[in-house]
């Protein structure tokens, strides 16, 4: 681990990633990218939380949340773009196509949870012609330690989603999204308590009481079933990205 940036949790309070797994895989981000010209080690300029602070103020910078919409909701950077996309795949043309105008006039700036996604994201815009590339090195765990650190400037927003049972840390006690089933201010992600749907959305107090932390009443018709009922329920059902659809379904009214 020599020599190796840890990022270093937020909020943690000893419940975060409780086991360290080490796994190969052909991509560290699933990109959906064929291109064997595509240089992935020829990345953006890293930018400390300073630094990054600078670039954000620059009226030629055109910063983008590298993230995906279930994350950007509850929290961002000032005046970013966020672009509504499901996965990291979709974002890469969506962000190209919206900004193929000022690849030589703008700086590119870019950030996501911890840096992975910009590692790539970075390379991926310098491969397709963007001139200035900047990225936020170690993202917002890193940015946030930093600003606390070195009494810097927060100019984050809201609360950072992160891949654990926590769902996200508290950045500022600024409220940037709202419950996806009344509307009112929330930032909390819940997971629908129907293990079949499991859906990720923002619930507030009121409705994880009114619903029992189910995302409609189908699903809460469901958890008053026996564990027998419910397993016969899912039997041939594959669990699949199509099933644990993050933020996204008809029953979320106020989402819709």
């Amino acid at each position: 681990m020599k020599d190796i940036r840890l990022n270093v949790a937020v909020e943690h309070n000893n419940k975060s990633f409780l086991k360290l797994k080490v796994k190969v895989r052909n991509k560290i981000v699933a990109d959906g990218l064929v291109d064997e010209t595509f240089d992935v080690t020829n990345k953006g300029v890293h930018l400390n939380a300073d630094e990054f602070n600078e670039m954000l103020a620059n009226p030629d910078t055109i910063c983008v949340d590298m993230r995906n919409h279930y994350e950007s909701e509850i929290g961002y950077f000032e005046g970013a773009i966020t672009p509504d996309v499901d996965t990291f795949r979709d974002s890469l043309d969506i962000i190209e196509e919206d900004l193929k105008d000022n690849k030589e006039d703008k700086n590119l700036l870019m950030y996501c949870t911890g840096g992975i996604r910009c590692e790539k994201a970075s390379a991926y815009y310098k491969h397709k012609g963007f001139k200035n590339v900047f990225q936020l090195e170690g993202g917002i765990i890193e940015y946030t330690r930093q600003v606390k650190q070195e009494g810097i400037e927060n100019k984050f927003i809201g609360k950072n989603f992160v891949f654990d049972h926590r769902r996200a840390e508290k950045i500022t006690d600024d409220v940037v999204s709202n419950c996806h089933q009344c509307g009112e201010a929330c930032n909390e992600h819940t997971n629908c308590a129907n293990e079949a749907c499991h859906l990720l959305f923002i619930q507030c107090d009121s409705c994880s009481e009114k619903m029992e932390n189910t995302c409609s009443t189908d699903c809460q018709e469901v958890i008053q079933l026996s564990f027998e009922e419910q397993k016969e329920l899912r039997k041939g059902k594959g669990n699949s990205n199509k099933i644990f659809k993050k933020g996204r379904s008809k029953v979320l009214k106020f989402k819709n």
